[in-house]
């Protein structure tokens, strides 16, 4: 089911969104944010009652004045009064959300897992050096590993020994390759052997587009691809206390900041 939605969400903003692949990712990033906080705001204007909103901000505006001035003379029971209707209104733009809400669910998410796919990470390219990592049980050590040599490809030698490494969480084995790819249209098939087993994972040289960095293969054993991560003016960085990669930061920083200027400019409330 994953994978179908995955795929889903790829061919159809591909199509739409492609071009974006082709800009600088801070122009990406900045069009990605541009586009969500434009769905956000149009789904808004149809599916609540400005009219009802904007008497309900209006009249917020003047219960605050109101308060302020009821301060001003030290009137407790007028402050609460005006408190009370305070509250009333903000239930009432409260239980307005909810249809907004659930009709940009939809688009925002398909929209998010793109983004996953194509602007987490600088795409490699042509005849840039790619580290290339497969990771094993520490029961691995010291058996020859190597990737079935194909066209396109160079490597700094395709068999590799798999080496012990214990400075880690948990002790397990590495292999290492630096490779060097031609640009292509179709994905490179890396075929890994290690000790009568074969398995095997994409690899993008295309400078637009990447496969996924990290793949669990089975058997605890998981290869990588190195890669850089796409940073705001390459300097946003990630919260890796709560998973959150540089770019959703930079996302979620830049479609806050662009909402509430759309709502003004098309005076959406």
């Amino acid at each position: 089911m994953l994978e179908w939605w995955n795929n889903l969400c790829l061919t159809i903003f591909d199509f739409l969104l492609g071009f974006l692949l082709r800009l600088p990712s801070d122009l990406a990033l900045l069009a990605l944010a541009l586009i969500s906080a434009a769905i956000l705001v149009t789904v808004r204007r149809f599916t609540t009652n400005q009219d009802l909103l904007h008497r309900a901000a209006q009249d917020k505006k003047r219960l605050k004045e109101l308060t302020r001035q009821a301060k001003q003379n030290k009137d407790k029971e007028a402050r609460r009064r005006y408190k009370a209707t305070k509250n009333l209104i903000a239930a009432r733009m409260l239980s307005a959300e909810g249809l907004p809400l659930l009709a940009t669910i939809l688009p925002i998410a398909m929209l998010a897992t793109w983004a996953i796919f194509r602007l987490e990470f600088h795409p490699l390219k042509p005849g840039q050096d790619i580290q290339v990592s497969v990771y094993t049980p520490v029961s691995a050590r010291d058996q020859e590993i190597h990737i079935v040599p194909m066209g396109g490809l160079a490597a700094d030698g395709w068999v590799k020994v798999v080496e012990p490494v214990k400075d880690d969480i948990q002790p397990h084995g590495k292999a290492t390759w630096i490779l060097r790819g031609q640009a292509s249209e179709k994905p490179y098939i890396l075929v890994f052997r290690l000790k009568g087993r074969t398995f095997q994972r994409e690899l993008i040289v295309d400078g637009r587009t990447y496969a996924p960095q990290v793949v669990d293969e089975g058997d605890r054993i998981v290869t990588e691809v190195q890669m850089n991560q796409i940073k705001l003016f390459g300097m946003v960085p990630g919260i890796d206390a709560i998973a959150m990669p540089p770019w959703i930061v930079a996302y979620l920083i830049l479609a806050i900041m662009i909402v509430p200027l759309l709502k003004r400019a098309f005076r959406i409330w």
